[in-house]
């Protein structure tokens, strides 16, 4: 009698698990978030890299105000390495080069083995290519074409 049970209760469970691990993943959707999006406050890795060659695309569907300014690289925070804000200092403007966890389009570092390369190049001419924020800072965020460039 206990053997039928036990073995009663395991048919269940592997039948449950068969049923749930069978299911497309849309039927899993909850009320509460019915597109199964990230809201804000989800953390989602980025496994993107940056390269050494920007990728010229077109801006996503509404316009980006953008700047093009060369200058000297004056400094460089790698911070977004502890999931916070990699940026650098050209000429005075703070660029935003990379975010922690962020998995929006971002443009790249060019000339330079990533965002911690830079810092090998303090002193020298940059270009950059970035959007605009109309605040004083800069991004590379919204095009996968903006960019830092070691000249």
């Amino acid at each position: 009698m206990k053997i039928t049970l036990i073995v009663g209760a395991l048919t269940i469970v592997a039948l449950s698990m068969l049923y749930f691990l069978t299911q497309p993943n849309d039927a899993l959707l909850t009320e509460t978030n019915p597109l199964n999006t990230p809201d804000e406050n989800t953390r989602v890795r980025d496994d993107r890299s940056i390269t050494d060659e920007a990728q010229q695309t077109d801006a996503p569907a509404g316009k980006l105000k953008a700047a093009n300014f060369t200058g000297i690289l004056e400094k460089v925070d790698v911070g977004c390495f502890a999931d916070g804000e990699c940026f650098v200092e050209v000429g005075g403007k703070h660029i935003t080069v990379l975010m922690g966890w962020s998995r929006d389009t971002v443009g790249s570092v060019i000339g330079a083995e990533g965002i911690g390369g830079l810092e090998s190049h303090i002193g020298q001419e940059v270009e950059v290519y970035a959007q605009d924020n109309s605040d004083g800072t800069y991004t590379l965020y919204g095009s996968e074409g903006f960019y830092v460039k070691v000249k």
